[in-house]
């Protein structure tokens, strides 16, 4: 630093990133005086050289609002964790303040997975249509009794977040939420995709500019619909740098026309090609359909049946499928020939994956996109919830129950949903200047001095 006039900062574009430069510029501060701090969203010339085109100076507010969350979570995580080590005399538990309430999720999913136990029916008719109904039906014919048609328009779905890229890859690809987020570090640092760690859908120009290059040489002109979707702060959705489908980067890498840092393996490209077709089909058009909901009388009982029968315009499906089945064209008063029938009872309500976990955390605004994957990675290396073999849903042990029900009797007001939201305004109070962090300091660290002198 004493080498230099200038410093730029240039770490993670987010709140952790800016505790990371509010302590650099503590540290180079006696040695050089200017230091700026800059933000760049992909490992690429032209964004760095925006980055630093647009550098800023440090805003010690967003240090200050992220050092009352980290030492909250400090405080409250490692005062109960050993009120825990002490109850279960185990000195590798842990709590926190949304570790807690997750785990809660979790064990609630469960008595609802046993408490929904259903008699299901699925038919198949003589035109090609199964169809799955609650409860035992056997019947030799059924009966169309309303059919309604209506020509649509389905709009793609925007491009991906951290919390959907996770869902979407333990749903399609069976990965775990830490092994996704470290395939995704991998691709982010070795320039294939954007900052994976956001919770912003926007596409900035850049971004539209690859998916009109992709769209209109290797699909067609007219696919392609230019959409900057919704903006969260400054951070962009995850997208691929480069007009190149997976196909095509594979091939690069093997003629050694694309190098990276890193090898690049089956499952990355399998990542990649989540992120670049989620991408690409959000700037294209949307799909025209002609809807077809159906009510079916089967004996006594009415069902209701919804599909398309026509595609009029694929648009964006020329890349992903529909997620809305096929029906053959019925009509009123139809009379339909039952070929077979299916009978078994299972659970209604079906077990959290990890993806459904996270979506949840984002959906109930607890947690971050760069704590989504280490939440559950903790709940599982702690012993509270493990995977079942085949499917790999998560249930609680026996362990996480009782450590769950321990906190939740005894600590709720340090663990709940409520406590973190009232920890976001808080937050953005200290950020806007509203309140003084360390008066609020102050309120948590009398707060949990209660609870340490309570411990026997």
């Amino acid at each position: 630093a004493q080498e230099v006039d200038e410093v730029f900062v240039a770490t993670d574009p987010d709140v952790e990133g800016w505790k990371i430069a509010w302590d650099i510029y503590l540290l180079l501060s006696p040695y050089v005086d200017k230091i700026w701090r800059m933000e760049f969203h992909e490992v690429t010339r032209h964004a760095i050289e925006e980055g630093i085109k647009n550098r800023g100076k440090m805003d010690e507010r967003v240090f200050e609002a992220q050092i009352v969350r980290r030492v909250e979570d400090r405080w409250i995580g490692f005062t109960l964790s050993k009120i825990l080590w002490k109850k279960f005399k185990n000195c590798k538990l842990s709590a926190g303040r949304v570790q807690t309430p997750v785990l809660g999720w979790i064990i609630d999913r469960e008595k609802e997975f046993k408490r929904s136990r259903t008699k299901f029916s699925s038919i198949r008719l003589e035109n090609g249509i199964n169809f799955v109904v609650e409860g035992f039906y056997k019947p030799s014919f059924v009966v169309v009794k309303d059919v309604k048609i209506k020509e649509t328009e389905i709009d793609p779905k925007p491009p991906y977040t951290t919390d959907e890229m996770i869902k979407d890859a333990s749903q399609y690809l069976g990965f775990s939420a830490n092994y996704t987020m470290k395939l995704a570090q991998d691709l982010f640092e070795t320039s294939i995709i954007t900052y994976h760690r956001t919770d912003s859908t926007h596409v900035s120009n850049v971004g539209i500019r690859v998916a009109k290059n992709y769209i209109e040489e290797e699909i067609g002109r007219d696919y392609f619909k230019p959409r900057n979707w919704k903006a969260v702060g400054a951070h962009e959705c995850i997208r691929p740098i480069r007009s190149i489908d997976a196909t095509r980067l594979v091939k690069l890498l093997k003629d050694g026309v694309i190098t990276t840092v890193k090898p690049l393996s089956k499952h990355h490209i399998q990542l990649y090609d989540l992120i670049f077709r989620r991408f690409i089909a959000s700037q294209m058009k949307a799909a025209k359909i002609v809807m077809e909901s159906v009510k079916i009388k089967v004996f006594d009982k009415v069902f209701d049946i919804e599909g398309y029968i026509e595609l009029k315009s694929d648009g964006w499906t020329k890349l992903l499928p529909l997620s809305i089945k096929r029906l053959p064209k019925m009509r009123v008063g139809q009379k339909l020939r039952v070929e077979t029938v299916k009978q078994w009872i299972a659970p209604k309500v079906a077990l959290f994956t990890e993806g459904d976990v996270v979506a949840l955390m984002k959906k109930k605004e607890i947690g971050r996109p760069s704590t989504y994957a280490k939440i559950v990675t903790t709940l599982i290396e702690r012993g509270y919830v493990t995977k079942t073999k085949v499917k790999k849903k998560l249930i609680a042990t026996i362990l996480g129950i009782k450590v769950y029900k321990f906190l939740s009797t005894n600590f709720s007001n340090l663990v709940s949903e409520e406590r973190t939201r009232e920890l976001e305004k808080r937050m953005d109070m200290v950020e806007t200047g509203e309140v003084d962090y360390q008066e609020i300091l102050k309120e948590i660290f009398n707060e949990v001095r209660k609870i340490s002198y309570s411990l026997p």
